[in-house]
């Protein structure tokens, strides 16, 4: 018997004398990453002239200060431009230039969620240098973490913002006891015909989510009944609400309205119970990128370490990030996300809202 624990014990240590070096190698290897990426993008901009570009759906007064918060953090970024791209039909103009020759010349770019299935399957993205997965636990200690549903799971792109829908309301008109708490409260009859919903069917996280998909379907029955008043435009439609026009703007952008309420419109907002939260600025590398390395390393920074620039300048921070103004408003509540499964569904989702709605769209 001592024999045979002298000999397991002889073969447990020649195992372990090979598989801890490999389990070190591998976590070092790792830890390398996000060097080998950083060496990699200086690399690209060496030979590129110290060039970037992207194609993103924010306005210059809010992106801006972000990209040049990366340049400062990246040196040899020495010009990072970009083009404003956040309509629909835009980003299918693309597929079909592509297709017929032309493909964009940017490195890196944002899809607006309906148009993402096209592009996915037009083959528009590669994939980055490295798997987010694993870059993530290679970044260094002050930038911070990333939640894993940012992450595309098949390694396409990185989630680097949020998008979140609330209800805003005329703080002039709606009495604060009539304030609703939820979405719910839009069914009221007494907003019937008096509130308004934007059709580009942005609270798809709530239709999406198995906790709130059910609900939120009844819901959107619920509110054909109360007549709600289509709208597509967000400033358009809170202008409408601001000027008394309507009493509620029943799932508009958090960054929207809190903008408007800076400027001293009289609007009031309230984080719903659930609320619908999409992720934004999923940063995808192009096809035909030149920097992918640099592209994804604007991503990852993005994520992490330049989230005070998203917060400060677009309103966009995550949530659940203590730092951002959307995290006390949405303590305690629950956060419907769409994220990459949500994404891959979205035609079907699309189709779904048009025939409840019984828009024109709806087959």
């Amino acid at each position: 018997m001592m024999k045979l624990r002298n000999c397991l014990t002889l073969v447990l240590g020649f195992l372990l004398s090979w598989t801890i070096p490999c389990f070190s190698e591998a976590a070092a290897a790792e830890k390398n990453l996000f060097n080998e990426l950083v060496g990699m993008a200086k690399a690209e901009m060496a030979k590129n002239a110290g060039k970037l570009s992207a194609i993103l759906e924010m306005n210059p007064s809010e992106m801006n200060p972000v990209l040049d918060g990366f340049r400062r953090e990246f040196s040899f970024v020495k010009e990072f431009t970009y083009e404003r791209m956040n309509r629909t039909e835009e980003f299918q103009r693309m597929i079909i230039e592509s297709r017929a020759g032309r493909p964009p010349s940017q490195d890196v770019l944002h899809v607006q969620f309906e148009a993402w299935p096209q592009m996915r399957d037009a083959g528009m993205f590669k994939k980055p240098p490295f798997p987010y997965a694993q870059l993530v636990r290679s970044l260094p200690k002050d930038w911070g973490s990333v939640d894993p549903r940012a992450i595309d799971p098949n390694g396409y792109y990185l989630a680097t913002s949020a998008l979140i829908r609330i209800i805003a309301y005329n703080k002039n008109t709606v009495p604060p006891e009539k304030v609703p708490k939820s979405y719910r409260d839009c069914l009221d009859p007494m907003w019937k015909g008096q509130f308004l919903y934007n059709v580009r069917s942005v609270l798809t996280p709530l239709q999406h989510d198995p906790k709130t998909r059910e609900a939120h379907l009844k819901w959107l029955k619920g509110i054909v009944e109360n007549k709600a008043v289509y709208v597509r435009q967000q400033t358009e439609g809170l202008e409408k609400v601001a000027a008394g026009e309507y009493h509620l703007f029943c799932g508009v952008n958090y960054t929207s309205t809190i903008r408007m309420i800076r400027e001293g419109a009289p609007l009031g907002l309230v984080f719903p119970d659930p609320f619908a939260m999409d992720f934004a600025q999923r940063l995808h590398v192009l096809n035909w990128s030149k920097n992918p390395a640099t592209g994804q390393l604007f991503a990852i920074w993005t994520a992490t370490k330049g989230q005070p620039f998203v917060e400060k300048h677009t309103d966009r921070g995550f949530p659940w990030s203590p730092g951002t103004e959307s995290h006390t408003l949405a303590k305690g509540k629950y956060a419907a996300v769409c994220e990459a499964s949500c994404a891959a569904k979205m035609d079907q989702y699309l189709a779904e809202h048009a025939k409840i709605l019984q828009l024109p769209s709806a087959k």
